[in-house]
């Protein structure tokens, strides 16, 4: 079993640090955050040339088919940094569907271009009465009037990387009442993308779709797979956006403890304040329990347990991260509110986080009904 990150991953996660380091400051974070763009096209061509965006893909495509700790030391790095690319998007959400389409002749056109760095996807799922389930869908995709051409009617909400995006997946209810993904440009005549800004500053979408017009070859899955592969898929994202979380709260905990040995009150630094010390174990252990959680997950990819480990690890992140996020802004003191500093940065990044795909209640939900069908097959 594994409970830590292996030797060629622990090399690799070092090495993603210093580029991190080296590349992203809080000044460049938050320059970033005021850009049109909201990300750096150069730093995303880094990414290819250093092979980021092929590690989950198979060699077929270009891709280096390693297994998702590699994406768990990206993730926590860039939380660490409090990267803005799209990488989530991108990689893990929609090119983490997409290689798993029944449909090859597309996957086997766009993953290459991916992994080259020349191609941006998202994901469109979420609706505004989803609420984080992936499977409650009121987009639809019906047979249009002219040959097997289909149009797309519907909306989705905060869809990640959406203002970057190439092309996007987006899932909607077929005729038959089957959910599938479909491939669409992000051109294309009667789709509409509002632009927004999260409060962390990683930019998303609200898209429109008004008779979307697209060949029936832009179907990503037959037979009704595609319902639950779109869960693996979120359910695998869930375990790379919570190392990104931990990845913050590991932050926050460092610029917390650091500044606690510095700040001075009564001619002495604030560390020495048994109050103070405990607070700071506390958010220790917060972070050390999302660990152990994220480990647990890891572990057990593939089997049925997976979903429940993954919910219980996102819930897990909107719990710790709230706490560990408001020690460390009352631990700073007034300046821990301000933009001066990294703090308050973090602390919107895990907030984000939570809200994503299924906050801290839908994932407590999802595991109480899990166990009551459970009780129910064992009777």
């Amino acid at each position: 079993m594994q409970y830590q990150y292996n030797e060629e991953q622990s090399q690799f996660k070092d090495m993603l640090r210093k580029f991190v380091q080296d590349k992203y400051g809080y000044d460049c974070h938050l320059a970033l955050c005021k850009s049109e763009q909201g990300y750096s096209e150069e730093h995303w061509q880094q990414f290819a040339e250093l092979g980021l965006l092929g590690l989950p893909f198979s060699e077929n495509v270009g891709g280096l088919g390693v297994d998702s700790g590699f994406l768990m030391a990206i993730a926590e790095e860039f939380g660490r940094g409090l990267v803005l690319e799209p990488y989530i998007a991108t990689v893990v959400l929609a090119g983490g569907l997409l290689a798993k389409a029944d449909n090859s002749d597309l996957s086997n056109v766009l993953l290459p271009k991916l992994v080259a760095g020349d191609l941006k996807l998202c994901l469109a799922w979420e609706e505004r009465a989803s609420r984080g389930n992936p499977l409650d869908v009121n987009a639809t995709a019906t047979r249009s009037h002219i040959g097997d051409n289909l149009l797309i009617n519907g909306e989705k909400c905060v869809v990640l990387g959406a203002s970057s995006a190439d092309k996007l997946i987006v899932t909607a209810v077929a005729e038959d009442g089957g959910l599938n993904a479909y491939l669409i440009d992000c051109d294309a005549v009667g789709l509409h993308v509002q632009a927004q800004t999260l409060a962390d500053g990683q930019r998303a979408g609200q898209i429109r779709f008004c008779n979307v017009e697209i060949s029936a070859d832009a179907a990503l899955f037959s037979d009704g797979k595609a319902a639950a592969t779109l869960q693996e898929t979120l359910h695998e994202a869930l375990l790379v956006m919570a190392a990104d979380g931990l990845g913050a709260m590991d932050q926050l905990l460092a610029l917390s403890l650091d500044y606690c040995k510095t700040r001075q009150q009564f001619g002495v630094p604030i560390a020495t304040f048994q109050t103070l010390q405990h607070r700071l174990s506390d958010m220790m252990i917060a972070c050390e329990k999302t660990r152990s959680l994220l480990w647990a997950a890891f572990q057990v990819q593939g089997s049925s347990e997976f979903g429940e480990r993954v919910a219980m690890l996102k819930a897990q992140i909107g719990s710790a991260g709230r706490y560990v996020g408001q020690q460390a802004v009352q631990l700073h003191g007034g300046i821990g509110m301000t933009e001066e500093l990294s703090v308050g940065a973090y602390f919107k990044r895990l907030t984000v986080l939570d809200l994503l795909c299924g906050n801290r209640d839908y994932q407590l939900n999802y595991l109480a009904q899990r166990q009551t069908q459970l009780t129910v097959d064992a009777a």
